[in-house]
């Protein structure tokens, strides 16, 4: 099983987790969504060389994090059309009612 660590250069997008178990393959999808909404250009490049187009159109189309900017910015870049982007889709936006009542 190939155990492919990430590159050292991408660990501040991943302060969340624990970058030293992170792993592709297994976790493609959330690496690229992460790339997509907080990438650089040196993550990007690497995006592109490490994953398939269509793994990065799937990922984006799937997608229910990523912000309404990054999605509209990489559906552009990708040549996406937007009604196939799920967290664009009005189901997808939260609604937020008033902070507070009254």
């Amino acid at each position: 099983m190939n155990e492919e660590r990430l590159p050292e250069f991408l660990r501040p997008l991943f302060w969340d987790v624990d970058f030293d178990q992170l792993r592709v393959p297994g976790h493609e999808r959330y690496i690229i969504e992460r790339i997509l909404e907080l990438g650089d250009d040196a993550a990007v490049r690497w995006m592109f060389r490490r994953f398939s187009q269509d793994q990065i159109v799937q990922t984006l189309r799937r997608s229910r994090s990523l912000s309404r900017k990054s999605a509209l910015f990489w559906a552009d870049i990708l040549n996406v059309p937007r009604k196939s982007i799920r967290c664009l889709s009005k189901r997808s936006l939260r609604q937020f009612g008033p902070i507070w009542p009254g």
